[in-house]
């Protein structure tokens, strides 16, 4: 009767582990089905699979060995289908004058979409000199706390394009107060693939040339049309 109960007993248990892998396995199809789409610009699918896995590693994130990477990976995600989708009030309310610090530290992933959001969703309410100002300090702030939580090896690529962008922002912010500059320049203006590239100049295609330095036993040869006529045999 003992053995009996074992063999159940451990039936059960292969059985929860199964069942537990079969589940992860799903949601792991699911993210990657929503990376896929959201690759191909279909944020609205990519989106619908994030909202929903994000219960499940809500759930998986109290679990010790698996911890909240997870859950943070996905609200990243989720984060930049917003902010794809133009959506940065959802990020950065207008309420809110440090969206950033809404965002738990360990996620830097987020961290950096809700800094730049916050910056984008300001440029158009940027009228004059104090609001424009007042929305570069913001983002400062923001790019700065990004820069701050990005500790781990991990954070390195985040902190990077947060130690540009702040940068940037600080380079606006100091032309606007020396005068050199009265606007933002407008963030969308090159489009989601960058600046378009200029047609060539066909008088400068004419006009360049290129010089390819001889190599030292090069320049001892004759020129062209002074080598002497080999001999001939027999």
């Amino acid at each position: 009767m003992k053995g009996i109960v074992r063999y159940l007993a451990g039936a059960a248990v292969l059985g929860i582990l199964g069942a537990l892998c079969l589940g992860a396995s799903r949601l792991d199809r699911q993210v990657a089905d929503g990376q896929q789409a959201f690759l191909t610009s279909d944020y609205e699918r990519a989106g619908a699979s994030f909202d929903a896995v994000e219960p499940y590693y809500e759930y998986a994130s109290v679990v010790p060995w698996i911890g909240e990477d997870p859950l943070n990976d996905i609200r990243a995600r989720r984060g930049a289908v917003n902010y794809w989708r133009h959506e940065y009030e959802a990020l950065a309310p207008e309420e809110r004058s440090d969206p950033v610090a809404d965002v738990p530290p360990g996620n830097v992933a987020l961290q950096l979409i809700v800094a730049d959001a916050l910056y984008r969703s300001g440029v158009p309410r940027a009228k004059d000199r104090a609001a424009t100002l007042a929305l570069l300090e913001s983002a400062i702030a923001a790019y700065r706390s990004v820069l701050n939580n990005a500790r781990r090896p991990a954070d390195a690529p985040y902190a990077v394009e947060a130690a540009y962008n702040y940068e940037h922002v600080v380079r606006l912010r100091d032309e606007i107060v020396k005068g050199r500059r009265r606007a933002l320049p407008d963030p969308d203006a090159d489009g989601a693939l960058g600046q378009h590239g200029k047609s060539e100049d066909a008088e400068f295609e004419q006009e360049f040339k290129q010089y390819i330095p001889l190599e030292e036993d090069e320049r001892d040869l004759p020129a062209a049309g002074e080598f002497e006529a080999p001999s001939r045999k027999g």
